[in-house]
């Protein structure tokens, strides 16, 4: 009787350990399906708006704003959506401030060595997008947008969000 009860428990762990698997990997098939279709949108150029990069080229007496968008070299499609979203906000909102060099845009790989300062410079815990004010070639103060995150679901809002602080700087307060 002992053999069979024994028996009876195996059997019932191995169909729900089977049950638990087929519900595992349905999932990650549906994310990598959901990943394959969305929108083309998502997919973003990672080159800047403007060259070269503000430490070699910006004039010593210029006032700039520079935003760095921080990402690692595997990036997931939340991270795409909010390099985006961020470019698309600040050439939508700021195309004078783009045209003239007085902001300016960098996407930036913070897993290559010659980036990896960054981490550190601008306390980075995660990928962030961060606005940087510059004037006469020396860093006066920055800020990391933290609530990208929280409104990467609601693009108007990031939009809305990522203006208000781009322009704050912009305007020097």
């Amino acid at each position: 009787m002992k053999v069979r009860s024994g028996f009876t428990v195996v059997l019932v762990l191995f169909v729900l350990a089977s049950l638990a698997y087929l519900a595992v990997s349905n999932s990650l098939q549906k994310t990598e399906i959901q990943a394959a279709q969305e929108p083309a949108a998502t997919q973003v150029s990672v080159g800047p708006l403007l060259e070269p990069p503000l430490q070699d080229g910006t004039p010593e007496a210029e006032r700039v704003v520079v935003a760095y968008y921080f990402h690692g070299t595997s990036r997931c499609s939340t991270c795409l959506r909010i390099e985006q979203y961020a470019r698309e906000a600040l050439e939508a909102g700021f195309p004078e401030e783009i045209e003239s060099g007085t902001l300016e845009w960098y996407p930036v790989n913070v897993e290559e060595p010659q980036n990896e300062h960054f981490v550190d410079d601008y306390e980075l815990t995660m990928r962030s997008l961060v606005l940087v004010e510059m004037e006469g070639g020396e860093q006066t103060r920055w800020k990391n947008l933290q609530r990208v995150w929280e409104l990467v679901a609601d693009r108007e809002a990031f939009m809305a969000y990522v203006q208000q602080e781009t322009g704050s700087y912009l305007g020097g307060s």
